[in-house]
């Protein structure tokens, strides 16, 4: 996503890249919000139908997947975000919006960490005010990652090495699962 929106701001002033910036967040949090309510409702309407013990499939499958990316197996994922003729056709007011706000939803994009899977599965079991707090989390997150890939230059040296991509993968795998099961 920054990759993509590096033209635009590149050589841009402190004040265009926050407001880049915000625009972005706004975005994500949208998508967020949007993601964080769907799931909530549905876990509601699933828990009212008497059917509360059927939410953990999701997780267990959730669960496995990260474990066996952990293992080594790359799991499969979307590389869309938006179609390549929106960079072109949006201005430059719009397109962070509507980056953010896809990329708030979570699932049109890749998702490099299997334990993303488990905390989407999971939001299916929480209340809804504890899943817009989890979700907003995850829009700050990826607003602060997005933030600091825009200004470090060149952008490869935020890509870890292989060694530290499989660290991370195990340690979030591992907290996601202790959040999913204790």
């Amino acid at each position: 996503m920054a990759a993509s929106l590096r033209p635009a701001v590149s050589g841009a002033s402190a004040k265009y890249l926050r407001r880049v910036t915000t625009l972005h967040g706004a975005g994500l949090m949208v998508g967020a919000i949007v993601m964080s309510l769907a799931l909530a409702l549905l876990g509601s309407i699933v828990t009212a139908m008497g059917m509360r013990l059927i939410l953990l499939v999701p997780v267990l499958v959730a669960v496995a997947l990260a474990v066996l990316q952990s293992m080594g197996v790359r799991l499969p994922q979307s590389r869309w975000q938006v179609p390549e003729y929106w960079r072109r056709t949006l201005d430059a007011g719009t397109l962070p919006v509507v980056y953010g706000a896809i990329l708030g939803l979570g699932v049109f994009t890749a998702v490099v960490v299997g334990a993303f899977w488990v905390f989407l599965a999971e939001t299916l079991r929480y209340p809804a005010p504890v899943a817009l707090i989890g979700w907003s989390a995850y829009a700050v997150g990826r607003m602060t990652g997005f933030r600091l890939a825009l200004q470090v230059h060149p952008l490869e040296k935020i890509f870890l090495s292989a060694f530290h991509q499989r660290l991370l993968i195990i340690a979030t795998t591992v907290v996601a699962t202790l959040v999913a099961f204790v």
